[in-house]
């Protein structure tokens, strides 16, 4: 079982690295495509047609091509209300029980975003003046919800296997 989720653990940090250079690259995109908006603006009175919509769709690409990693390291925004011992099994369990219910969460959401994919593909929903089919957008935004999802199953899957350590339950690694 641990060569398994050593295994599993190595083929999800490759993905996540893959989705985040993925990100990267819509980045650089999204630079190009602002500098060349600005030139043809501001010096040629000529400026991209359908660069909002671009900007929006890049924009959107980038946040959730970025989640798949941000769930991989742990690298979620966390308010600490409550300090806990990080050895103790309090706050392991506590731990467990919020990874849970962000897996219950995030599976809802991935449903609900896939519902709207599927009406808008139906629809033949598109973008307004590029005419791009919103559901291409809406379906890599799927995928990332359901890949971070899958993410939050091993985490969870790793801690029940490690139990009271708060600690390397934290982290996926080996």
């Amino acid at each position: 079982m641990t060569f398994l989720l050593t295994k599993l653990a190595w083929l999800a940090e490759k993905v996540s690295q893959l989705t985040s250079f993925l990100a990267a690259l819509v980045l650089l995109w999204l630079v190009g495509l602002t500098c060349v908006d600005v030139v043809g603006r501001y010096f040629f009175r000529a400026p991209v047609v359908g660069a909002v919509e671009l900007v929006q769709l890049s924009m959107a690409g980038i946040i959730f091509l970025s989640l798949p990693l941000m769930f991989f390291k742990n690298d979620h925004v966390i308010v600490d209300l409550i300090r806990f011992k990080t050895d103790n099994w309090l706050s392991w369990l506590i731990t467990l029980l919020l990874t849970l219910v962000m897996i219950f969460a995030i599976f809802i959401l991935a449903d609900r975003v896939w519902a709207y994919a599927l009406r808008a593909y139906e629809d033949g929903d598109q973008t307004i003046y590029l005419h791009i089919p919103r559901y291409l957008t809406v379906g890599l935004i799927t995928s990332s919800i359901y890949l971070s999802g899958a993410f939050l199953c091993l985490r969870a899957v790793q801690m029940i296997l490690r139990p009271g350590k708060y600690q390397e339950a934290a982290q996926l690694d080996k």
